[in-house]
């Protein structure tokens, strides 16, 4: 199994960004060993999350999750997409990845309040709003053809209701993790159980691993067109 992730990041990702995989998450998820219920959580916990951690004001390139972010940059650039819309876009730091990338059009939305002042007044040549993804209209009135989506579906009950809410015909770039966390309401134990989950929402999906630490933790990236 190592041999064949070990296989898929060589293939998939450029050996500058494999330096940082092998430490991802080694102090981030220390601070979530106590008490806490696991669980979805609300904006004012992504909030308060943002200001704990110094890892969300970091430039991009120094981040844990730089690695997979550069894939799937790369993925999109060779789609040749016209027009992004990310969900949980946080910060906007995959959004500078994007632009500084790609140069394409680009919207990212999210629900947290102080993540998303962050974004606007960090990079404010690029539009983010913030909006929830189970009551905004920008699946309906914004321009994309691609869908970019981390660290979101495995935060939520209703992940699948979100992506039928997404337009048919889109190219999907989204990650789910195979590790637990506090606000996580599910990971995955193979790429086996993540297809199960959502290969109904795509015409061509694809599953790629990509080991984020020397434990065993990874994501599974899924790359399809949406039904």
């Amino acid at each position: 199994m190592h041999a064949k992730l070990k296989n898929l990041i060589s293939d998939l990702a450029p050996p500058i960004i494999l330096r940082g995989a092998s430490a991802m998450f080694a102090s981030r998820h220390r601070a979530t060993a106590g008490t806490e219920q696991v669980g979805e959580k609300g904006a004012e916990w992504y909030d308060a999350s943002f200001d704990a951690c110094e890892h969300w004001s970091q430039h991009y390139s120094e981040s844990e999750y730089y690695f997979l972010w550069s894939v799937i940059a790369d993925r999109i650039a060779r789609s040749n997409a016209g027009s992004i819309l990310e969900i949980g876009c946080g910060t906007g730091q995959l959004a500078c990845v994007i632009r500084d990338r790609i140069g394409c059009g680009y919207r990212g939305f999210d629900f947290s309040e102080k993540r998303i002042e962050y974004a606007q007044k960090t990079y404010p040549d690029i539009s983010f709003v913030r909006q929830d993804a189970f009551t905004t209209d920008l699946f309906e009135t914004c321009d994309y053809d691609t869908v970019v989506c981390t660290e979101f579906l495995e935060h939520v009950e209703l992940d699948t209701v979100v992506l039928d809410k997404i337009r048919t015909g889109s190219r999907f770039y989204g990650t789910v993790p195979n590790f637990p966390f506090v606000s996580h309401v599910r990971h995955f134990g193979d790429e086996d159980e993540v297809r199960a989950r959502y290969e109904s929402h795509f015409l061509d999906l694809r599953i790629d691993t990509f080991l984020a630490d020397a434990h065993g933790k990874a994501f599974y990236l899924l790359d399809g067109e949406v039904r």
